[in-house]
């Protein structure tokens, strides 16, 4: 699947990813709806993916870095790994942050990217933003 036209798609930043509605300043925003995606062509409805448990959210990210296709020595990766020991890069990591907002529903702001060097970072700021939503009944903006 090419990604690369999600990057040229502009939207505002007090927009959410998925519905496009306008955020409030109350912290009061809308749960976002199921997604809409082109599959080989055709248009499918699709809803994130919920993580609830850590033992969900370790799992997420160890498979999701284990089956990214330039990640190196697959069988040593655990939650202490950096990603440079597997060969991975800053741009790869910006592709697996690309992968969380489309299966999850965030918005990981371009301030967090450089701060994602190891699979733990991964996990602590999915597990930050799931404990947000649940105190906040809202999704954070970034």
């Amino acid at each position: 699947m090419f990604r690369g036209l999600r990057l040229l798609q502009m939207r505002p930043v007090f927009y959410f990813a998925a519905d496009k509605t306008p955020a409030t300043t109350q912290g009061k925003q809308q749960q976002t709806k199921p997604i809409q995606v082109y599959k080989d062509g055709q248009l499918i409805t699709k809803n994130y993916l919920q993580l609830k448990k850590s033992q969900d959210i370790e799992g997420y990210v160890l498979t999701l870095v284990k089956n990214y296709y330039r990640t190196t020595n697959k069988s040593a990766l655990n939650l202490d790994s950096e990603l440079e020991q597997h060969g991975l890069d800053s741009l790869d990591s910006i592709e697996l942050s690309m992968q969380i907002e489309e299966d999850l529903g965030y918005v990981i702001s371009a301030e967090t990217l450089p701060v994602l060097n190891k699979v733990r970072h991964y996990v602590n700021y999915i597990k930050q933003v799931e404990q947000y939503k649940v105190e906040n009944n809202a999704v954070p903006l970034a």
